[in-house]
């Protein structure tokens, strides 16, 4: 009885072990690798135009469109996304590739909140005006003749001062050195006499009528040719009574 039932046994064994090795080695492969990738905002919303980055045993990249984008045939294996788009903070995700059926990779961006508003910019005090500046009216030659220099070397009389600066009357039968006025332009009107305006660069004659504006920073002096020179000076800029 012994001896009968072997060559049973062997035979079982050659006709159904080659099926089962099969079978398993059918079970170790896989096809190519799908990701179907969807990008949405926090409230659900697809987010277009997000540029994905995919590295791994492959790497590939593009945009979405409508939130959505597809990587297919790729080979099995572990990948990671990298999601980029301008307003949204950057999102990455790893995924494993195996078997055939599409892998989702699902991300939700968040947007990147707006700068806060900057502070209101309180508005400037308004201007203290301590303007005690008189309404000024005058009989020019009965003035000129009230104050006039006679023989002195020089004589400045206030006409008027306001706040943006001050007309004097000069009277000058001497040179007036040279000198400059930092903060204030000078307007000069000459009423009578002769002589020269002396700049760093030019001079100019001076006679009744003539007007002419120094500006201020400017070196300049007065020469006199026929005294007394009698001029109007407005200085512009410079504080009353300077």
């Amino acid at each position: 009885m012994r001896k009968a039932m072997i060559p049973v046994i062997l035979l079982a064994t050659g006709v159904f072990a080659p099926p089962v090795l099969a079978q398993r080695g059918g079970a170790a492969r896989t096809g190519p690798v799908t990701f179907t990738v969807m990008v949405t905002d926090p409230s659900g919303a697809p987010v277009t135009d997000v540029r994905v980055t995919m590295t791994g045993p492959v790497g590939r990249s593009g945009r979405t469109e409508g939130g959505r984008l597809v990587f297919e045939d790729l080979p099995a294996g572990e990948y990671q996304f990298k999601f980029e788009k301008p307003g949204f903070d950057p999102a990455d995700q790893a995924a494993t590739g195996r078997g055939s059926k599409p892998i989702p990779v699902n991300v939700t961006m968040k947007p990147i909140p707006p700068p806060p508003p900057p502070p209101p910019v309180a508005a400037p005090p308004p201007p203290t005006n301590h303007n005690d500046a008189k309404f000024v009216v005058l009989d020019m030659p009965a003035f000129v003749e009230k104050n006039f220099v006679g023989k002195a070397a020089g004589k400045t009389t206030q006409m008027a001062c306001g706040v943006g600066g001050s007309t004097t009357l000069i009277q000058v039968n001497e040179p007036i050195a040279e000198h400059v006025h930092a903060d204030a332009d000078e307007f000069i009107y000459v009423l009578a006499g002769e002589g020269t305006l002396q700049l760093s660069d030019r001079s100019e004659p001076l006679g009744s009528g003539v007007f002419l504006m120094i500006p201020r920073g400017v070196s300049h002096a007065f020469a006199i040719k026929k005294k007394p020179l009698v001029m109007f000076s407005t200085r512009a800029g410079e504080k009353c009574g300077g």
